[in-house]
């Protein structure tokens, strides 16, 4: 039985028009969780959805993991209201999406390229959850197992330890930043006027994705945070396609002391993404002992290697970024892939978010995030950081044969299903 990666929904749509948002920042006083996956996403989760009261409004790109499905259908059993805007694609995808909705959710297939009627983004790509008008949740990672690993201690120090991708996250308290985030969301639903089921783009899966799974625990696991805040704290929405361009470089060209970035990928000659480039090389002209490093995702097989040579040879040249000094990748002993999309500027500033570094991210598709300075947060997300640098590898990996597993292999153990959501080009 040869395992592939299906077909998934083509990304190159012709899009309808649509008319940017004002993104304001907001003054929030209540309490901020930080989060991260493997370690810590999933706990979360469960105790803000298990506390819900009223309603959970749910913006994600890839839903597929079961244990979330349950997790809703226990607070709809409660009473609360769920709604769910999600960019569908492929059959089991589906099906899940129309087992929520036969159960009274609200769903909702996104405004993107996979809606065969209304398609307004590139993808809807955002991790935005809303609960009770109260909190909100803005994160890097899907609802996939590998993005929230069912690990369900948080920190996961003790027992069973469900191996994942390093993502991250914020929950922030807020009437007035939930309302924005609810209203953002609510509008991209309204774009789509007719009923759910006649909008799919059908997408077949015959095959599915598995990879080998990582052989050891990470070194240091990270429970998630509480801060009360002590006073008002300044938070700005980070949105695409409507200010993260506006927004961004700025905020990169006026680091001083240090720029850490975690990304999936960075595709340093595209357009957009060569202003985000050319804003870190502005900040180290203005301050020559600027340090910038950078972790990055996997690279899934041997035909990815000469692009990502390229990319790894532009950014030595263009900007003096060197593989291992200034570059890693994430260790995939330890971790399955790094999803995470996060920035911190000198050691107080950081991004949660969700928009990967390529063109479409940051300009058409449906991308959310949060900017923020508060020294203590970025300090958790710096110790992360600082963990998955100095595992992360320094030279380009080597590819064994392609494997063709049989059912008696898989049968044999080690290995990982993969969802193609947390590894898409977005």
């Amino acid at each position: 039985m040869a395992i592939a990666t299906p077909e998934m929904v083509p990304r190159n749509c012709r899009l309808e028009g649509y008319e940017k948002r004002e993104v304001p920042s907001f003054e929030v006083d209540g309490q901020i969780v930080a989060y991260a996956s493997p370690d810590s996403t999933f706990a979360v989760t469960k105790r803000m959805i298990d506390a819900a009261e009223h309603s959970v409004l749910i913006g994600i790109y890839d839903f597929t993991a079961p244990y979330m499905e349950d997790l809703l259908l226990g607070a709809m059993a409660r009473g609360v209201k769920v709604s769910l805007m999600l960019d569908i694609d492929g059959k089991g995808e589906s099906e899940l999406f129309d087992r929520l909705v036969q159960m009274g959710v609200r769903g909702v297939s996104a405004p993107s390229c996979a809606n065969s009627s209304v398609r307004v983004f590139t993808s809807s790509h955002e991790k935005v959850i809303v609960i009770d008008g109260e909190w909100v949740l803005v994160q890097s990672g899907n609802y996939s197992t590998n993005s929230i690993p069912m690990n369900v201690e948080d920190g996961a120090r003790a027992g069973r330890f469900r191996p994942g991708n390093r993502d991250t996250g914020l929950a922030i308290q807020s009437e007035k930043l939930a309302s924005f985030f609810a209203d953002v969301l609510e509008s991209d639903m309204a774009l789509v006027d007719a009923v759910p089921e006649m909008l799919r783009r059908p997408v077949e899966d015959e095959f599915f994705l598995v990879e080998r799974a990582p052989t050891r625990r990470p070194a240091n696991l990270f429970p998630s945070e509480t801060f009360n805040l002590e006073g008002p704290l300044s938070v700005q929405p980070v949105l695409s396609p409507d200010n993260y361009m506006d927004v961004i470089p700025d905020l990169l060209a006026k680091a001083e002391k240090s720029i850490l970035i975690e990304q999936q990928y960075i595709r340093s000659t595209q357009t957009n993404v060569t202003r985000l480039m050319q804003a870190i090389a502005k900040a180290k002209e203005v301050s020559p002992e600027l340090e910038i490093r950078i972790v990055l995702g996997k690279i899934f097989d041997k035909e990815d290697l000469p692009k990502e040579q390229r990319n790894l040879d532009n950014l030595s040249k263009t900007y003096g970024l060197e593989l291992g000094e200034h570059i890693r990748f994430i260790n995939t002993d330890e971790f399955v892939h790094c999803h995470n999309k996060m920035i911190i500027v000198d050691g107080k500033s950081v991004l949660i978010s969700s928009q990967n570094w390529s063109d479409a991210a940051v300009s058409k598709n449906r991308e959310a995030g949060v900017w923020l300075t508060h020294e203590a947060i970025a300090t958790y997300f710096t110790r992360i950081f600082e963990n998955d640098w100095e595992s992360g590898f320094r030279t380009l990996p080597d590819f064994a044969e392609p494997e063709v597993m049989t059912p008696e292999a898989l049968g044999a153990g080690g290995f990982i299903r993969v969802d193609r959501g947390d590894y898409e080009e977005v």
